[in-house]
């Protein structure tokens, strides 16, 4: 009996410690479970964090890429260009002013061509270019039609009447000068003092085309408006008039004041009260030379940006030094 007992004793604390032990087993392997649980997003972290700066900084750097090449471009200079034609009388002013502009502005492109006032008028209004030169005033008409013209004077100038240098004449009149550019007067026998030796002394007249600021404004002021004759041969410029007389002994003409070289003799008008008055700078400057006028450029509204600061320059010391360089009467 007591053997039995013995027995079935070890029995039960065999099982108990079995019992015991299989508890121990099991939380020590739901403890390795959860360890490895909580390590695997401890693992997969890392692997975000890698992932995202890579997934940010990509658009940051293309956004910042975009402006440098911007700045690179504009830092560079890109040219700016400005369009002008018209008058011949105002072009070496203008292209004076636009070399001595352009030598201190390396962006600024300017091109200059000349073809008249007319052609400097009708491409302004157009707006095929950004300044007209014209050596007239703007007409009455030509305001109704772009009244969004702004005229500003840039100089003066004096039209002179012109002959070669083998011409004997002294001066000349205003009516002498009409008589013989309506074809009244034919030969310089036929004024006292004029003689041109060597030849008939038959009148060959010059004058300039229809396009012609200088020659609408001849026209007016010496011929009063009416027609030239048939016979008078068109140049397309003053240089192109300047010359022609510089090479045709019987010859007259009419040019800028700027363009009077020792090539062609310019003549003093008898004018007012019996004075003789030269083609002279001082004399237009004090406006007692009779054919005398004011120099524009035109610009369609307001001129600003490039066309703009070239106007002022012009108009500064610089520009008007410009103009009495040329030959011309400076505004001051």
């Amino acid at each position: 009996m007591n053997q039995k007992r013995s027995s079935y004793l070890t029995i039960t604390f065999s099982l108990i410690a079995i019992f015991l032990f299989a508890i121990t087993a099991g939380c020590t392997g739901a403890e390795s479970t959860k360890a490895v649980a909580t390590q695997a997003p401890a693992v997969s972290t890392p692997v975000a964090d890698a992932v995202t700066p890579v997934a940010v900084s990509s658009p940051a750097a293309a956004t910042t890429a975009a402006p440098a090449a911007t700045t690179a471009v504009a830092s560079t200079g890109q040219k700016q260009t400005i369009k002008i034609s018209g008058s011949t009388t105002v072009l070496p002013i203008v292209q004076k002013a636009a070399d001595q502009y352009m030598a201190t502005h390396p962006d600024a492109d300017i091109q200059i061509s000349g073809g008249g006032s007319g052609v400097g008028i009708q491409a302004i209004g157009a707006k095929t270019v950004d300044i007209g030169m014209t050596s007239r005033e703007v007409t009455s008409a030509e305001k109704a039609k772009y009244p969004n013209f702004v005229i500003t004077t840039v100089a003066q100038d004096g039209i002179a009447i012109v002959v070669n240098p083998a011409n004997t004449i002294p001066y000349i009149t205003l009516d002498q000068a009409k008589k013989i550019y309506l074809g009244k007067i034919t030969k310089w026998s036929e004024i006292t003092g004029a003689d041109v030796p060597g030849t008939n002394n038959q009148i060959v007249i010059i004058g300039r085309d229809s396009a012609s600021g200088t020659r609408t404004y001849f026209d007016e002021t010496v011929l009063l408006k009416a027609t030239p004759t048939s016979k008078m041969l068109e140049k397309n410029s003053n240089g192109a008039v300047l010359q022609t007389v510089a090479q045709t002994p019987g010859s007259i003409g009419y040019i800028s004041i700027g363009f009077v070289s020792s090539d062609v003799k310019a003549l003093p008008i008898w004018y007012n009260a019996n004075k003789i008055i030269p083609a002279s700078l001082e004399n237009v400057k004090t406006k007692t030379y009779p054919v005398s006028r004011d120099l524009y450029v035109i610009t369609n509204g307001q001129p600003s940006g490039l066309t703009g600061d070239f106007i002022n320059y012009i108009l500064s010391a610089d520009g008007q030094k410009i103009v009495s360089d040329e030959g011309y009467v400076t505004l001051s």
